[in-house]
C-alpha cells in the first residue's frame, strides 16, 4: 500500500508542478537576458564609431572654413588649424586622423592644378586634382580638406580591427579670389 501512496504522491506533485507558472518569469528573463546586454553593447559600439565619424567629419571641415577665411596662409598656421582639427576630435584620440588641405585653381583649359598643399599624416596633393563637375569654373579657386581617421572600437566586438573614416569638404575662398600659401 505505501508503493500506492507513494505514486499517488507523486502524480499529485507533478500535476501540481505542471500547473504552477511562478518561476516562468524567470525563466524567460534568463532566456533573453544574454540577448538584451549583447544588444546594448552593440547600440553603445556602434553609436561611439558614429560619434567619432561625426567628430572627424567636423574637424574637416572646420579646417576648410578656417583656410577659407584667410587671404595667405603659412605652415605654421597650417600646422595650428590642423592641431585646432584634432582638438574637435577629442574625446577620441587624435593620434589616428590624418588632415591635408589643399588650394586648387581650375585653368582656362578646364583642368584643376593644385595651386599648394599642406598635410598632416599623410602627403601633399600635387599636379591635377579632380574636383565634383560644376564646383568651380575656370579661374576659380577653391579649398579642398580631406581627412581619414582609423576608428579602432573599445568593445571591438560589433566593429572588429580598424574602421577607416573619409570626409572631403571643398568651401571658395571668402575674402580673395585665391588663398595663397607663401611658403607651402
Amino acid at each position: 500500500m505505501s508503493r500506492m501512496v507513494r505514486r499517488a504522491r507523486s502524480a499529485l506533485f507533478l500535476r501540481r508542478f505542471a500547473r504552477d507558472s511562478r518561476g516562468v518569469s524567470a525563466v524567460e528573463f534568463a532566456l533573453i537576458a544574454p540577448l538584451l546586454i549583447a544588444l546594448y553593447f552593440g547600440l553603445a559600439e556602434f553609436c561611439q564609431g558614429y560619434m567619432a565619424q561625426k567628430r572627424m567629419g567636423h574637424a574637416t571641415s572646420q579646417v576648410a572654413d578656417i583656410v577659407a577665411q584667410s587671404d595667405v596662409v603659412t605652415r605654421d598656421e597650417l600646422d595650428d588649424i590642423f592641431a585646432i582639427g584634432a582638438l574637435i576630435l577629442n574625446p577620441f584620440p587624435a593620434g589616428p586622423l590624418s588632415m591635408r588641405v589643399t588650394g586648387i585653381t581650375r585653368g582656362s583649359d578646364g583642368v584643376a592644378r593644385v595651386d599648394w598643399s599642406r598635410g598632416q599624416g599623410m602627403g601633399g596633393r600635387s599636379g591635377t586634382v579632380s574636383v565634383p563637375a560644376g564646383l568651380i569654373n575656370n579661374g576659380e579657386s577653391i579649398i579642398m580638406s580631406e581627412a581619414t581617421y582609423d576608428y579602432i572600437s573599445p568593445i571591438n566586438k560589433l566593429l572588429p580591427g580598424t574602421t577607416r573614416f573619409n570626409h572631403t569638404y571643398y568651401l571658395r575662398p571668402r575674402l580673395v579670389d585665391r588663398i595663397g600659401c607663401s611658403n607651402c
